[in-house]
This record gives C-alpha cells, structure tokens and sequence, in this order.
C-alpha cells in the first residue's frame, strides 16, 4: 500500500490516480514533516474520494506550544484521519508534551463534534542525529495509546539516504508484535521498495520519489506513482 504526501489539491487529484490509498498533506520545504497551512487540509480532502483516508503531518513536537495549537482553528481538523508529529529534539519529556498535544487536538475535536481520529507515532531512524527518543521508545509508547494505530520509521534528514537494515527490520516487527501496523519512509525509490516489500511493513509513504525528476520540491507525477504503487503490490 503507498501513501504519498502532497502539498496542494491538484498533488493529491495526481496522486490518487496514481493508485495512491493514501493522501498525506505536508510542506516538504518545513522539513521531514513539514506542517503545511492547516486551511489547506479541508480542500485536499474535498479534492479526493471519501474512501481515501487524510493523514496530516504536524512538524515537530518541539514546535508546538499553546499559541501553536490555538492558531489552528477547530474545524479544520475535520475530515482527517491520521495525525503524525516529529519527535526530533524533543527532550527528555517528550512522553508527557505528546500525550499534552494528543489531549488538546482531542479537545478541540470535541467543541467542534468531529469523530476521533488516529496518531501516527513516528520513529526515526536517525534518531542520534535527529535528537529524538530511540525507535524502541517510541513504540513502547505508541503501544499503550489506544488510538495510535501506526508507527511510521523515517528519517529526519532528508539529504541522505539511511540503509534499511537488520535493526530497522527488528524495530518493524517489534511495532507488529505490539499490535501496530508499520509505514516506511524515508527517501525510498521504487527500487528500495521493492527490495522492502518483504520488510514486514504495511505502507509505503513517500514524497520525493512521487514527483517529476525525483525532486521532493517539485510536483507529484502520476505516471511515477503509478510505478511505485506497482512496486509496492509487487
């Protein structure tokens, strides 16, 4: 299955005839999990089928304070399924600020009568140079939170390319034990994701390999997502 992140209606309409099952909206210039406008996540989910689920990426957890989340108005988290924020830099409390931030998303859910939606937790596989909380960590928590339904292995510096290997493979099935379903990421082409169809993971979530000449700053082609669905279903 192939998730791909887009930063404008007319991505997500290219990416889902693609074959795309999944539209993830994010500003790639703002980093791994750049935030784009929030404003911006209602019109990509009128822009694509009802049964294709929205996932939004909410930067990093260090970013976010109380006058961040109040500049996002309530109702534009209607319509969004998945919600995934970076751990990068996040410090030694970072278990307690996510459970902070999760508590007052839900809240303003609530005042807006919007039905629960999920958390992607997200584990870097450059966590050293990210400074974020080891893989493991991370899904220890993402194990005791009901609605976190994902883990998402990614990396944080996307100016190179971090090798799959026997330890990222671990950490995948460690996150299934646990009952979580696994998302790959992290500059995979379509050569490398057929390498990791038999990884264990679940999804496929690219960005840059999804768009003209590879160029992550530049626009979804269909035709490339079309091929990298192809290599995801082999």
């Amino acid at each position: 299955m192939l998730l791909v992140s887009v930063r404008s209606e007319e991505e997500a309409r290219a990416a889902v005839a693609g074959g795309a099952r999944i539209i993830d909206v994010k500003e790639p210039r703002r980093g791994s999990l750049g935030m784009a406008a929030s404003g911006l996540w209602a019109r990509v989910r009128a822009a694509i089928p009802d049964s294709i689920p929205l996932s939004v990426a909410l930067g990093e957890l260090a970013d976010w304070t109380e006058d961040t989340i109040g500049s996002v108005p309530a109702d534009h988290w209607r319509g969004v399924a998945f919600r995934k924020v970076g751990l990068a830099g996040s410090g030694p409390s970072w278990r307690e600020r996510w459970k902070d931030l999760r508590e007052q998303v839900e809240a303003a859910c609530r005042t807006e009568k919007i039905a629960a939606a999920g958390w992607v937790a997200v584990a870097y596989l450059d966590w050293e140079t990210a400074r974020a909380p080891d893989p493991d960590s991370v899904i220890d928590e993402a194990a005791g939170i009901e609605r976190c339904a994902w883990v998402l292995f990614d990396t944080w510096d996307k100016s190179r390319r971090v090798e799959v290997g026997a330890k990222a493979l671990g950490w995948i099935a460690r996150a299934k034990a646990a009952g979580r379903s696994a998302a790959l990421a992290g500059s995979l082409d379509e050569a490398a994701i057929r390498r990791l169809r038999a990884s264990g993971a679940d999804l496929f979530a690219v960005r840059g390999a999804a768009c003209r000449e590879g160029d992550r700053n530049a626009t979804i082609d269909v035709e490339r997502v079309a091929r990298l669905v192809a290599a995801a279903a082999g």
